[in-house]
């Protein structure tokens, strides 16, 4: 018996898990308002369909919920760098941030230390922009398709991969960003038809991304118009051997995001 009750205070002394609910509160208001009750009167007042129809007059989700401010312990891709003081939705701050230990609540003992910047990186670990890394995530699994002329000797050039880029909603400012290969691409050359290259975009002076180029003769003319093969669906063919091994490892990361 003596073990039955030393089993039970241990028992006792577990201590429950925390619920925690989401509370919420809805206001209603009648659309058709009841008639009151009369003084004295021993008849309550009917309830007719019309009397259940009600009106939302306050909802939480129709309400607009105020940003809150948090400071970031490190780079979040499209939110800022490490440091900075940014103004988000809670939800957003609570799931995507704060739980991640991604940030910190913007207290004032929080805005004192990062105004003496000790969550401030340095200079050159910071990307170039909040939105750069993003930007070179889609740049490295693109295959960018540059059409050439069929019958005009050409010699591809920066401006040949900025104009194919804005065919696929890509603009780059300057064709200084662009890098081609040491090695001229010059035709019209069949041999070199469907086969791809490996060009380098600077992005904001600072991230270099290789991209995927494939070539493809065009014509003006119908009948002499080549079939576009499906480039992307194959393993690339380079124009360069030296490119082979980068055309292949860019080709695997983007099979495994």
């Amino acid at each position: 018996m003596d073990g039955l009750l030393r089993n039970f205070s241990k028992l006792l002394l577990v201590q429950s898990p925390i619920q925690q609910f989401n509370r919420t509160l809805i206001i209603l208001k009648r659309r058709h308002p009841v008639q009151l009750q009369k003084k004295n009167s021993k008849h309550k007042p009917v309830l007719k369909g019309r009397h259940f129809i009600y009106d939302v007059e306050e909802s939480p989700e129709r309400m607009k919920q105020e940003k809150m401010n948090v400071i970031l312990t490190q780079y979040v891709e499209g939110v800022g760098h490490q440091g900075e003081l940014v103004s988000v939705r809670p939800t957003y701050a609570y799931d995507q941030l704060l739980l991640p230990k991604l940030a910190i609540y913007a207290s004032p003992d929080n805005l004192e230390r990062m105004k003496n910047n000790l969550y401030q990186t340095k200079d050159e670990e910071k990307p170039s922009s909040i939105h750069a890394l993003q930007t070179v995530k889609y740049l490295k699994k693109m295959v960018v398709s540059v059409s050439m002329n069929k019958d005009e000797p050409w010699t591809i050039e920066p401006w040949h991969i900025r104009v194919s880029l804005r065919k696929m909603n890509v603009h780059v400012l300057s064709d200084d960003s662009i890098e081609l290969p040491e090695q001229p691409i010059s035709g019209p050359d069949l041999t070199l038809e469907g086969k791809s290259f490996v060009v380098h975009i600077t992005i904001n002076k600072k991230e270099r991304v290789p991209v995927e180029c494939n070539l493809h003769h065009w014509s003006t003319k119908l009948a002499d118009r080549l079939p576009q093969t499906k480039f992307f669906t194959r393993t690339p063919v380079p124009i360069f051997p030296e490119q082979a091994e980068l055309l292949m490892s860019m080709r695997e990361n983007t099979n495994k995001n």
